[in-house]
């Protein structure tokens, strides 16, 4: 049933304005509404090499700890290699490192000392950051730098390659004139450790260190689970932890109580790093496969305000809840969360398991509340947030095991300035680290991008409004909005290769040119507003078969096609002009495989295409299956073969 009309009935009474109009006030005010913090984040892609534009900014020494898992059984999924590297790694800021350190083997069982090991990383404006792997240098690790604290950049880098390995890898900047009295104050600490390089053996868990300044941590009672001891959540009480650093660039030991370590959630000798500002920490067993870090406690009380901005994000993780089979899931990922400091935030990684290829992942985490100590919590993660809310960390409970690290990150500049942090897409709000697609409208922020305030009247789009042009990678693209702080465009369709580079010229000069990965899709699906929903995470906009628009009280049901209004799509055949309506005879149709489902059951898809009189507007037709929860907001998921998007919700009778 190829049902497509114009989208007027989807909008509530702010939005009734016709057509066209309706969709460009869609775009225009849901931005509007967001807060006004500069953040800064990243993305993972395979295979591509990052512009160095920002390379300068990622210079002298850093303190590094990666851990690798490779050789995973196709049958059981349970890792048979794995690996660890810790050291010192120095960047010259022109796209040139070396690393000295050791590197550990799960299958020699032997460390190896590690000298003047040279590579190449760059790093672009934008603070997206890409480097050879320390650890095997055929494999490329993306992820992102940024400014954090006053020490300087910090960065979290992540393999999301879809190769044969998976990793993670902390690097934060080294100091000086560093000795046991620079560790002052409390610290929360969580750690992932695949004990023996063996994902059986993982265990994750996170704990309190307050230091004396001079070498004590003194007891600690760390909370965790350990995969060989079934998984079940527990605290351990721990004596005597002492700590001492050894160099004046703040490196040394921190040592836990030598305790049977099947048994145990932490325990020995590890290697500790401590960075220039004393605001993160890393650490890890030298002859083993963990990664511990710690971030200063919050010093005032938490409220939800505290946890907003985007935040780069790594991780690596293993569901082991099919462990009696045998099995281990296993992923890695880097990518952002934004939030919005109302108990919502909006997420992308870049996501790569053994099993299937990287993908651009969009979602919606569970509501947070905060507690008085800023830790937050879902059920499958313990997140906690530090000082300031300039960093948090994330475990994962029961027989699910994670480690999330989370830095805030802010960026200014003169007028006029395109926020680095902010071409969003304009469907479902994803953090900056995710892909752009050809044809997806993009919503642009800064301040002083304009004078004029103009909104587009007609089809087609023009590349010209209120004397501003946006230009993608020298192409200059339609624009359905303009303001001093904020630009709706369309991304032009001849948009190609790795990167897109968006730059706004107007009567006020020149801004700042913003890089961002591209990808064949990037799928965003509108939402409502309605009901006090924050923008981005909600009910879908979308409609019955009479074109009625599906809310709580007129809902979906089993068996119905729905009409799902949607952007980032890429490539239709036949193909439309930048900016001009899509037509109705013939149709132009979504060249990309694309599949919904609902509530986690899937929907059979019979149209996915451009919106005719439309201008970058793609509608997606589907069965609702049966088999979904009655009577609630359920998950509504839209994919591509190297992207998904799950943030929006739909109504279910």
């Amino acid at each position: 049933m190829n049902v497509v009309l114009p989208l007027a009935s989807l909008c509530s009474q702010e939005y009734e304005h016709g057509t066209h109009e309706c969709v460009r006030h869609v775009l225009r005010f849901r931005y509007m509404r967001l807060g006004s913090a500069l953040v800064i984040s990243g993305v993972a892609l395979a295979a591509q090499s990052l512009d160095s534009s920002g390379d300068g900014n990622l210079f002298g020494d850093y303190f590094v700890r990666e851990v690798m898992l490779s050789k995973v059984d196709q049958k059981t999924s349970a890792v048979g290699r794995a690996f660890s590297a810790t050291g010192i790694i120095t960047f010259d800021g022109q796209g040139n490192y070396s690393f000295t350190g050791t590197l550990m083997d799960s299958y020699s069982d032997k460390s190896a000392a590690i000298s003047g090991q040279l590579g190449e990383y760059s790093v672009n404006a934008s603070g997206l950051a890409a480097l050879d792997d320390l650890i095997d240098n055929t494999q490329t690790d993306f992820g992102a730098t940024g400014l954090f604290g006053q020490a300087g950049a910090v960065s979290i880098v992540v393999s999301a390659t879809g190769g044969s390995q998976k990793n993670i890898l902390v690097a934060i900047p080294a100091g000086s004139a560093t000795t046991n009295a620079s560790l002052q104050g409390t610290y929360n600490v969580a750690f992932i450790d695949f004990l023996q390089g063996n994902a059986s053996l993982v265990r994750d868990g996170y704990f309190t260190l307050q230091s004396d300044g001079n070498g004590m941590f003194g007891n600690v009672t760390v909370a965790g689970a350990m995969a060989n001891l079934g998984s079940q959540n527990t605290t351990q009480n721990l004596t005597d932890i002492s700590y001492d650093i050894t160099s004046q660039e703040g490196s040394g030991t921190i040592s836990f109580p030598p305790l049977p370590s099947l048994s145990t959630l932490v325990a020995g000798q590890k290697d500790f790093f401590l960075s220039a500002d004393r605001r993160i920490f890393i650490a890890g067993d030298p002859t083993g496969f963990d990664l511990m870090v710690g971030i200063p406690t919050l010093t005032e009380t938490a409220a939800n305000t505290l946890y907003q901005g985007t935040y780069f994000i790594a991780g690596l993780e293993n569901d082991a809840s099919n462990l009696a089979s045998g099995q281990n899931a296993v992923d890695a990922f880097s990518g952002s969360l934004f939030s919005l400091g109302q108990g919502t935030s909006i997420a992308h990684r870049r996501l790569a398991t053994f099993q299937n290829p990287a993908i651009d992942y969009t979602y919606a985490p569970a509501p947070y509340n905060l507690t008085s100590g800023g830790t937050f919590s879902d059920g499958m993660i313990r997140g906690t947030l530090g000082a300031g809310g300039q960093a948090f960390l994330e475990v994962g409970t029961g027989t699910f095991y994670s480690l999330i690290p989370g830095l805030a990150v802010e960026y200014t500049g003169p007028n006029p300035f395109l926020d680095p942090l902010k071409v969003w897409n304009a469907g479902n709000l994803a953090p900056i680290t995710n892909s752009v697609a050809p044809g997806e409208f993009v919503s642009l922020f800064g301040s002083g991008l304009c004078t004029a305030t103009e909104g587009a009247l007609s089809l087609p789009l023009q590349t010209t409004l209120g004397n501003v042009q946006v230009s993608v990678n020298g192409i200059l693209a339609p624009l359905s909005y303009v303001s001093p702080n904020q630009i709706n465009v369309l991304v032009p369709y001849e948009t190609s290769g790795s990167y897109a580079t968006f730059q706004v010229s107007s009567d006020i000069g020149l801004s700042d040119p913003v890089t961002l990965y591209v990808a064949k899709t990037a799928p965003g699906i509108f939402t409502s507003l309605a009901g006090g929903f924050a923008p981005g995470v909600g009910p879908a906009a979308a409609q019955h078969a009479d074109f009625s628009a599906v809310t709580q009280s007129n809902p979906a049901k089993s068996g119905e096609t729905l009409l799902l209004y949607v952007t980032g799509l890429g490539a239709v055949s036949p193909a439309v002009k930048d900016g001009a309506a899509a037509g109705a005879n013939p149709l132009s149709n979504v060249v990309a495989d694309v599949e919904v489902s609902v509530d986690g059951q899937s929907a059979g898809v019979s149209f996915k295409g451009l919106a005719p009189g439309f201008a970058g507007l793609y509608q997606v037709n589907f069965v609702v299956p049966g088999g979904v929860s009655p009577g609630e907001l359920v998950n509504l998921s839209l994919a591509t073969s190297d992207a998904r998007t799950n943030e929006a919700k739909l109504y279910i009778k």
